[in-house]
């Protein structure tokens, strides 16, 4: 067992959507290197429509700049990634994220003095072209576009138990609230791919388990999650298969049952 980090005791069922088996994202190769240093030393996987993979290692592993990468923050000195087959690996991450690969961050990046309702309608009006203006204030002249955005904005609220909080600044929600904003910006542009970094951080444990079944229902819809998560009983929980990184390479791609009982995954965390 990997004793560095806890595990849960209780079993897991995994009830991912095998979707259509359709290949989401093809990493190929991938290469970063700031300055002489190689983060990310020729890392190779893919991850299907409706498929939760995790990202883990040790510190230092290269685990969030594998992430960054992916999302277009940052560059990859080699190699290629793939989305839907159509080769991304030159694209900014915002037009990365116009064709459904998005990313969340270890800090939460909602607007802080938006409500909860506004930072949906955000999200959408950027993707749709829809004014927040016109959409927050319900105007006569509200397009059919702009309606829309709202009425999926509430039906985001209620979907997440948020409805009580859409008029609340974001600034003034808790933790784990935030990190449920963040998400449901995400989904208000209808993804194909959610890169989640670290989304347990600033979480208080009793939501925990919230957070980690909504995102298990986000997977089961078809949409394909990545998880860099250091709380390894929310990886088991979510993930479908785990990626292991150390050095900067991959060492490892299996169920999770496999990962943990694999000899080089367990010398990579306990040294």
């Amino acid at each position: 067992m990997i004793e560095s980090e806890k595990l849960a005791d209780a079993p897991v069922e995994r009830t991912a959507s095998d979707g259509d088996g359709r290949v989401v994202l093809s990493a190929r190769d991938v290469v970063v290197r700031y300055g002489g240093v190689v983060a990310v030393d020729g890392v190779s996987f893919d991850v299907k429509a409706g498929e939760a993979v995790g990202l883990i290692g040790p510190n230092g592993a290269g685990k969030s700049t594998m992430l960054a990468s992916l999302g277009g923050q940052a560059k990859a000195a080699g190699g290629s990634i793939l989305l839907d087959g159509r080769d991304v690996t030159k694209l900014s991450a915002y037009r990365r994220a116009r064709l459904g690969l998005l990313r969340t961050f270890q800090s939460t990046s909602e607007f802080g003095d938006m409500t909860t309702f506004e930072n949906l309608v955000t999200a959408g009006n950027g993707f749709k072209g829809a004014s927040l203006t016109s959409v927050v204030f319900h105007r006569k002249e509200n397009s059919r576009s702009d309606r829309e955005i709202a009425g999926r904005a509430w039906e985001m609220l209620e979907r997440f138990d948020m409805t009580h909080v859409a008029n609340a600044y974001a600034k003034e929600l808790s933790g784990g609230q935030r990190r449920l904003v963040e998400i449901m910006r995400c989904l208000m542009t209808s993804p194909k791919l959610l890169l989640l970094d670290e989304p347990m951080v600033g979480v208080a444990p009793h939501l925990v388990e919230k957070l980690v079944g909504d995102l298990c229902a986000i997977r089961d819809e078809g949409i394909s999650i990545i998880i860099v998560e250091h709380a390894l009983e929310v990886v088991r929980a979510l993930s479908n298969r785990v990626v292991v990184m150390s050095f900067g390479k991959k060492i490892a791609d299996a169920p999770y049952d496999e990962i943990v009982n694999n000899r080089e995954v367990q010398d990579a965390y306990l040294g």
